[in-house]
């Protein structure tokens, strides 16, 4: 009895010293705003998919008011072998929840309703156009959802959604010539009856779990046959088969009610549509270099410690002009070799950064140059982009070289990498 006594009081304290902790966590507790992008493994974002000149526009609008997202992304050809091949995909905007609706989106020029036909080496131009949801200051990303392998997101830009004079509506004109509001259109009915379904539900639960004793006394119950109904000791009595016969009745009734009601209030009715093909592919219309990894094997290096990425290639001009390396991009993440205004405009903000070339000269006409690219940025930890941690270290990323005439050509560099620096793991 003492011992009990002991326990018991031993329960309390920790009780007591518990809860506080547990709700000063809470109240301390960071909001979420990411979508876990940064929790996949560096392969599955580096050697998959890169998206490169991504823009969201406009960042303020008001409830109602659309907005943009453009871009570009390639399938990569160092897709890895330890995934299903990409064969569907769907290019849809990632964002925490139905606060926004897409109302359009047009992919390689083609309108792309729904999910679309990939290939390894394919390079991807959307358009997407959404309009705001709800009121709030939301993340926005582009993503491909590729069948067998999951979503894998683009950069993000914050949008700011204001309360607007009306409530949000989103009309769509039906074949019959009706227009409707799709944000209210039947809302109404299927609240009510999935209301009806659930508290029939809940009966059933609360009939067998609190003044039934199968739950209460599952040590007895546990040991009767599959087929016994113990109407002895009180288990299942003939009343409970009579009531369980009338809530298997209304279910039945239910569903009958409610086909008889979709027939009569909607005779006319076309399954759900689906329109999958595969967009035409834009190939390079200009080859202007050859780029290879110099130093092969290990042509990559990165320091923890600063964030600095080098990599180093042999780039051979095969054309008629001066060529220069404008971008690198790898993932979600792009670096451009220009002005302050050319890396604004090169996509979201937190995702872009400067490109150094070294040696920065342009690449005469027949000549090959071994270049150094240095791009420092905290993207790459806090994305989880470089596997310093994995059994391959290996990247992936698309190289964008320029001639006099502006005409470009869009190289996918593989490359091997290694760490020169780390940060303490595990460590104070």
């Amino acid at each position: 009895m003492r011992e009990s006594n002991m326990d018991y009081d031993r329960t309390q304290k920790w009780a007591l010293v518990s809860i506080p902790a547990i709700l000063l966590s809470c109240c301390l507790a960071a909001a979420a705003y990411a979508h876990g992008e940064a929790a996949d493994e560096p392969f599955l974002k580096d050697l998959t998919v890169a998206f490169y000149n991504v823009h969201v526009s406009p960042t303020e609008i008001k409830v109602g008011d659309p907005v943009t997202i453009t871009g570009s992304l390639k399938i990569l050809e160092t897709w890895p072998y330890t995934l299903d091949p990409p064969e569907t995909a769907y290019i849809t905007p990632v964002v925490p929840g139905p606060v926004f609706a897409l109302v359009d989106r047009v992919i390689n020029g083609q309108p792309a309703f729904g999910s679309i036909t990939v290939e390894r080496g394919g390079t991807y131009n959307f358009k997407m156009v959404m309009k705001g949801r709800n009121p709030g200051r939301w993340h926005v990303h582009p993503g491909i959802a590729i069948q067998g392998t999951g979503t894998l997101i683009g950069p993000g830009e914050w949008v700011t959604v204001a309360p607007a004079a009306e409530p949000f509506k989103l009309d769509v004109m039906l074949l019959n010539g009706q227009t409707v509001d799709l944000e209210h259109f039947g809302g109404n009915f299927v609240w009510w009856w999935s209301l009806a379904g659930f508290i029939v539900g809940l009966i059933w639960m609360i009939y067998w779990t609190v003044p039934k004793r199968t739950v209460t006394r599952l040590a007895v119950t546990a040991q009767l046959g599959a087929n016994d109904d113990a109407p002895d000791i009180g288990l299942i009595t003939p009343d409970d088969h009579k009531w369980m016969n009338l809530l298997a009745g209304i279910t039945i009734a239910m569903l009958i009610i409610g086909w008889v009601w979709m027939a009569a209030k909607y005779p006319v009715r076309l399954p759900q549509q689906t329109d999958r093909f595969a967009p035409a592919i834009e190939t390079s219309k200009y080859h202007l270099a050859e780029v290879t990894p110099a130093g092969s094997p290990n042509n990559a290096t990165y320091d923890e410690k600063t964030d600095q990425l080098t990599i180093n290639l042999d780039v051979k001009n095969v054309g008629d002009s001066p060529l220069t390396v404008k971008q690198y991009s790898m993932a979600m993440a792009s670096f451009v070799n220009g002005t302050e205004q050319d890396v604004a405009n090169a996509g979201p903000h937190d995702f872009v950064g400067q490109l150094q070339v070294e040696p920065a000269a342009p690449i005469g006409a027949g000549e090959t140059h071994r270049i150094a690219l240095k791009m420092s940025s905290p993207v790459f930890d806090e994305e989880r982009l470089i596997p310093l941690h994995d059994p391959q270290q290996l990247i992936a990323g698309l190289l964008t070289l320029q001639d006099g005439a502006g005409h470009e050509q869009i190289v996918t560099v593989k490359s091997v990498l290694v760490p020169t620096e780390f940060q303490p793991q595990y460590l104070p």
